[in-house]
């Protein structure tokens, strides 16, 4: 894909330089076969391009003083959907029984406790995950930052949302209030799938949470594959094609 670029691009640059020296040659003197093939390249290339993957293992921090056994009741509690989704999902794959969270906001209505919103207790959350048979609470918060930026992938400036995040997860015992485990991940490019690199950020924090690898910016390839952002079993391999160049610029914004 990327040499049927490069030989487009040579000919389209090609009879531009061509006309340009010469004035007395209008634009319209490329030949039009020579035209149409460099158009039709460039669209092909540049539908087939994507900028801004995530590729790059996000750094990781976290610990456990002990993983809970299967079929563990627990609840997973956060201000963001696609992290709670993530990692339920995950734990579900790990053999926990995961209480959806509409139960846990139903206890709190019938016992008159608000958990709406960002303005809750975390105590009223153990507390009520308590009274829907729960013997666990994974607090997750994620901190994404948005910005417009020019993708250069297909050859010409493509104003594309990208982000960067960090997500956080730790697993509260809502009998003894102690942190069984804890992991952090961060990631060191921007991406431009908002879904799939939450998945994958929150896949890594997870698994160095658990020991499925070590902190830092290292990993197995089979934890948590670019493409998947969920586990996969020993041995399975995934391949992504390489990010394509790219500028950014203008402002970011924030949102919890």
């Amino acid at each position: 894909m990327r040499a049927l670029y490069q030989h487009a691009a040579f000919l389209l640059k090609s009879q531009f330089m061509a006309s340009s020296q010469q004035q007395s040659l209008p634009p319209k003197s490329m030949h039009p076969a020579n035209l149409l093939i460099s158009l039709v390249l460039l669209l092909l290339t540049m539908t087939g391009c994507h900028g801004y993957v995530l590729q790059e293992t996000p750094t990781t921090d976290g610990f456990h003083s002990k993983l809970p056994a299967p079929y563990t009741r627990a609840v997973v509690w956060g201000g963001r959907s696609d992290t709670v989704q993530s990692a339920s999902t995950w734990l579900l794959k790990k053999g926990l029984l995961v209480v959806d969270q509409t139960k846990v906001l139903q206890a709190a209505a019938d016992q008159k406790v608000s958990l709406s919103g960002y303005q809750y207790l975390e105590t009223d959350v153990l507390r009520m995950a308590k009274l829907v048979g729960a013997r666990l609470v994974v607090f997750s918060n994620a901190e994404v930052g948005s910005w417009e930026a020019l993708d250069w992938s297909g050859g010409f400036p493509r104003s594309q949302r990208v982000h960067s995040a960090t997500i956080a997860l730790r697993a509260v015992d809502v009998n003894t209030g102690e942190i069984e485990w804890s992991g952090k991940a961060q990631s060191t490019e921007r991406f431009s799938n908002i879904e799939e690199g939450i998945s994958l950020l929150t896949c890594h924090a997870l698994a160095t949470a658990w020991g499925m690898r070590n902190p830092g910016s290292v990993a197995p390839e089979n934890i948590c594959p670019p493409g998947s952002g969920l586990m996969t079993t020993e041995g399975s391999r995934h391949q992504t094609t390489p990010a394509a160049s790219t500028r950014e610029i203008l402002t970011p914004s924030m949102n919890n």
